[in-house]
């Protein structure tokens, strides 16, 4: 039995776009890196476990003023 390889007709279509991209205007294009340390990285990732949020919203809401504790 041959493995790999394309199965014909699987994927999409060639040059179709995907139904589910957000409009421009919503899209998180942008990055920040931010050097702390392993601690620091550690209590980060509590914080935001404990108030329900990824890591990158949680900073980001931090950052801008947003309510982050938990």
């Amino acid at each position: 039995m041959a493995r790999g390889g394309k199965r014909e007709g699987a994927g999409r279509p060639a040059g179709s776009k995907s139904r589910w991209r957000k409009p421009e205007s919503e899209r998180k294009n942008g990055r920040v890196v931010l050097a702390c340390t392993e601690d620091e990285a550690a209590r980060i990732k509590e914080l935001a476990a404990k108030s329900g949020k990824t890591v990158s919203r949680f900073v980001v809401d931090a950052i801008l003023g947003e309510r982050t504790n938990g």
